[in-house]
């Protein structure tokens, strides 16, 4: 009777454990474009990486989901040395997301007094989306974090405060938009 006990007790153990690492290989966030229907190909999504980032080598692309949307994942270096990565829409086109790794310039030994003022930070925001800000704060690691708004659309911008590059490029959807229409 023990020894029925103990086989049944294996075999659950083997069934769990299998659905539990098939359920850990297919996570959902990554997407394969021959399943899923997308309006931009791997090359135009790199074009528009190059053409965005000037110098643009990519080292690596992902295929990925970014808040339910399809997005290429580029991550690559500047003829500088500096690390980026960039994500574009793989329907639209459009650049989500451009993070650069700039500790290079704190670590070098780079003045801690900004160059860039707040306004001059602003303007630059300003240039970058056609929206309001609705947050701006200077960070002590040497950049400003600018939240901006548009209506359709929630920005995040760091704004290094030595250079004036914009060192992190994040575009949502507004989801205070859609609570909004939810109101009415």
């Amino acid at each position: 009777m023990n020894r029925k006990w103990l086989i049944g007790g294996i075999i659950g153990a083997v069934v769990i454990g299998g659905g539990i690492g098939v359920s850990a290989t297919t996570n959902g966030d990554d997407w394969n474009p021959d399943e899923e229907n997308v309006s931009i190909s791997l090359e135009e999504a790199e074009s528009t990486a190059k053409e965005e980032l000037e110098g643009l080598t990519v080292n690596k692309v992902e295929r990925d989901r970014d808040d339910g949307r399809l997005v290429y994942e580029f991550d690559g270096n500047l003829e500088n040395g500096q690390e980026v990565d960039i994500d574009i829409d793989a329907n639209t086109g459009e650049v989500v997301k451009v993070d650069r790794d700039d500790d290079d310039n704190r670590q070098n030994g780079t003045s801690n007094q900004p160059q860039v003022s707040s306004d001059r930070a602003k303007e630059i925001a300003n240039n970058e989306v056609d929206g309001e800000i609705v947050e701006f704060e200077y960070d002590d690691d040497g950049y400003y974090e600018v939240e901006m708004k548009d209506g359709t659309y929630e920005y995040e911008l760091d704004i290094d405060d030595q250079s004036g590059d914009i060192l992190n490029f994040e575009k949502d959807r507004d989801d205070d938009d859609d609570d909004d229409r939810d109101d009415d």
